[in-house]
């Protein structure tokens, strides 16, 4: 009993200490763009100690434990190489730091599973006020842009928006993440006003943004959540509601996202794209040439062993000269081989096996939508990158996956 006590307590304050990682993200930005260098960000520090701390409340689950060192040590094993090989020891810290972004994910489910599977309201009320939290100050960071605060998404014409935070390639994946969490939320409670106004709040920063990835995840997300197969039992007036909104809403915000780039320097940069370059790299945003590049490094500079076991984050981005595909599952590949590959499409298999199996109980109300979020989210890790290694969305990501085990055997009043 006083082990269980203990173990909530711990989860308690860690939770509480996860308020803090958009703020630190916030002041990250500021600080990286005030040109402050220091060997390791405020914002890795600090999601690091996160990570201690989750990985120290974890040590009640030695089986786990074990299998995530086995993780590192695996993805560890072509840095190792590359030490033998190359004598450069700077390659270390960078590599750690990948490792770790793509494992945080891992950690925060196992994390935040345990805390679901306890059935305990108050943390349970405690991660709700968290993302709302979150998302919240999210938005107000992006959209302070527009009145002067913040920096562009694009230095070149000033171009959308990414607030305080300095990697801006990684803000679409946390608003989807933290807008669809707390989406599914309201819809389950039967909030649906406050579903509809964050909808428009998320619609408006992914807007804001400037991101095509954010703007039709949002579309997409705030539309699914909603449906359910229809069945003889399907009221008329719902149907009908439903398709109204769909035939009519949509191609409304299109028609108004559409007028509003025009008037942007937005429109600019994709009419010079979309002139210069096909379809299909166009929507790609380049990163078709970018792998074939890359295949043809993989070809021409991997040994027969690097070409197994990878070469490491830091000699992938130095062999591409210092640049990624933005593809998650292929950068995982040219970095961390087949191990590395095949550690991440398991962990996609057991995901969607897991919350299909939940889904068939009527006690997990949330099993479902993480099987939608999984497409989703698999899907854009897969045409725009920054998902699975993603720093400031990795802790929500765990998080949203999680929620799979919550047990809607009880009301919660917030």
């Amino acid at each position: 009993m006083h082990n269980k006590t203990l173990s909530i307590n711990l989860d308690y304050y860690i939770i509480l200490l996860m308020f803090l990682l958009i703020p630190i993200d916030m002041l990250n930005g500021v600080l990286i763009t005030k040109v402050v260098s220091l060997p390791i960000t405020v914002g890795q520090a600090y999601k690091l100690f996160i990570i201690f701390l989750i990985l120290f409340r974890l040590f009640t689950k030695p089986l786990f434990v074990n299998f995530f060192f086995l993780l590192i040590s695996l993805l560890f094993i072509p840095t190792i190489y590359q030490l033998f090989k190359t004598y450069q020891f700077s390659i270390i810290t960078k590599d750690i730091i990948k490792i770790f972004r793509y494992t945080t994910p891992i950690l925060s489910f196992v994390f935040f599973a345990t805390i679901y599977k306890s059935n305990n309201v108050f943390l349970h009320k405690k991660i709700n006020v968290l993302v709302a939290f979150s998302f919240y100050l999210t938005c107000a960071s992006i959209l302070l842009k527009y009145v002067g605060f913040g920096y562009p998404m694009y230095n070149y014409g000033n171009i959308g928006s990414k607030g305080f935070f300095y990697a801006g390639n990684e803000i679409s994946v946390l608003l989807l993440i933290m807008s669809a969490f707390l989406a599914k939320n309201l819809w389950v409670k039967n909030f649906k006003i406050n579903y509809f106004f964050t909808f428009l709040l998320s619609f408006i920063t992914a807007l804001g943004i400037g991101s095509k990835t954010a703007l039709f995840g949002i579309l997409l997300i705030f539309f699914l959540i909603p449906i359910k197969r229809i069945s003889l039992k399907t009221s008329l007036n719902k149907f009908i509601f439903a398709s109204i909104a769909i035939l009519i809403l949509i191609p409304s915000l299109l028609v108004v996202s559409w007028e509003y780039i025009k008037r942007t320097e937005l429109y600019i940069r994709v009419v010079y794209f979309y002139e210069k370059l096909d379809f299909i790299t166009f929507l790609l945003s380049n990163r078709n040439t970018f792998l074939i590049d890359a295949v043809q490094v993989y070809i021409n500079d991997y040994n027969w062993l690097e070409k197994l076991i990878g070469v490491g984050q830091s000699t992938f981005e130095t062999k591409n000269g210092s640049s990624i595909i933005e593809i998650d599952f292929i950068d995982i590949f040219f970095a961390f081989g087949f191990i590395g590959l095949l550690i991440f499409i398991g962990l996609i298999i057991y995901l969607w096996k897991q919350s299909k199996r939940l889904a068939k109980s009527p006690k997990f109300n949330y099993a479902s939508f993480v099987n939608l979020m999984l497409f989703i989210l698999v899907a854009i890790s897969s045409t725009a990158g920054h998902v699975f290694s993603s720093g400031l969305a990795a802790i929500f990501i765990g998080l949203t996956f999680a929620i799979m085990f919550k047990k809607n055997i009880y009301n919660e009043t917030n």
